[in-house]
């Protein structure tokens, strides 16, 4: 059986402005073994981005503040309890990440191979000539063509796509144990999207790393991560594999999430499918189901309580009241299984 790589235990993280405190992520826990990826999935907002941050230590405090209950464990040890020394071979050694804007997260007045090779002697004892020597065999392996004239680049020479293999190639120059991608695909088109997807299994697979996918697009996730966990308001509503959550969704937001997602088979003039209302104000969240103000099957529990988490088959877990009802809503297909807490 696979080794607990990550274990995330009640995470919670705010932010303090000036209009108070926005409560972004609101006790978040997940395990992550050893070669698996798992996938953060939900709507902009939802504090999927600020719990990948949270695992790297990236989130400026202040005006951030990890709560004191919040832990993170990466091979049994509390980031949150590294030295300044530890903090650096952990970030960008065992742990590495790419961002979503390539360009926002590229240096712009330095040459690609550069940036690489910065990463690369940071994390290890190779000279310039041996580090720029691995960083045009990296580029070769994402899949640009002529890398030797890449590496002599800047950022504002490349394309969308090429910028991302270039992030791909940071994050992977140290062989980390760990890649969290936060958004790999965003600004992309279909095509190029399929290929950022397909070289990070392909290096994920070579490189036997564990991946953490931060998206709001389920079809991104599908061919890709091992389980699920659908975020919502800083909270994970539902989790599972992704076999449960494609076909047997158990929460009304993963089942409309689904629902909004384009397909083929439908017909060209139907209206897309939308998530209707707008998600809650964590500067004051709902003390009930955060979900409620947009849930078609909201009951009045839903508003004054905080559901508790049922489980269904092995490891697939939803938070909502629907399951402490004998006879579930019969317009909700999603509810037709059996639950317990």
């Amino acid at each position: 059986m696979s080794e607990k790589l990550l274990k995330v235990e009640n995470l919670k993280v705010s932010y303090h402005t000036y209009a108070g405190e926005v409560q972004a992520v609101r006790g978040v826990s997940f395990e992550l073994n050893e070669g698996e990826t798992i996938a953060l999935v939900g709507e902009s907002g939802c504090g999927k981005s600020v719990t990948a941050r949270s695992l790297m230590r990236l989130n400026k405090v202040p005006p951030a503040e990890i709560k004191e209950e919040s832990k993170v464990l990466f091979q049994g040890k509390d980031i949150y309890q590294l030295s300044e020394k530890e903090l650096c071979q952990y970030r960008g050694g065992s742990v590495s990440m790419i961002f979503q804007d390539a360009m926002a997260a590229l240096n712009p007045t330095m040459t690609i191979g550069n940036q690489i090779v910065e990463n690369i002697r940071h994390h290890s004892s190779l000279s310039k000539k041996e580090a720029m020597e691995k960083a045009i065999v990296l580029l070769k392996k994402v899949g640009l063509s002529e890398p030797n004239k890449r590496i002599k680049q800047y950022p504002h020479e490349l394309s969308g796509g090429m910028r991302q293999r270039v992030m791909i190639a940071i994050a992977f120059a140290n062989e980390p144990k760990l890649l969290i991608a936060d958004e790999p695909t965003t600004a992309l088109d279909v095509t190029i999207q399929a290929q950022i997807i397909d070289l990070i299994k392909e290096l994920q697979k070579e490189e036997k790393t564990s991946v953490i996918m931060i998206t709001h697009d389920l079809g991104v996730v599908a061919n890709i991560a091992q389980r699920i966990a659908v975020m919502y308001a800083g909270l994970i509503v539902e989790r599972g594999n992704s076999r449960d959550i494609f076909y047997h969704p158990k929460h009304p937001y993963t089942n409309m999430l689904l629902e909004a997602v384009p397909r083929l088979d439908h017909n060209a003039k139907e209206e897309l499918a939308s998530i209707a209302g707008t998600p809650p104000d964590l500067l004051n969240p709902p003390k009930g189901c955060p979900f409620c103000t947009r849930c078609r099957y909201c009951m009045e529990i839903c508003t004054e309580k905080r559901p508790p988490v049922y489980e269904f088959e092995e490891n697939h877990e939803a938070s909502c009241w629907l399951y402490a009802l004998k006879k579930p809503a019969e317009d909700a297909p999603f509810t037709k299984e059996t639950a317990h807490e």
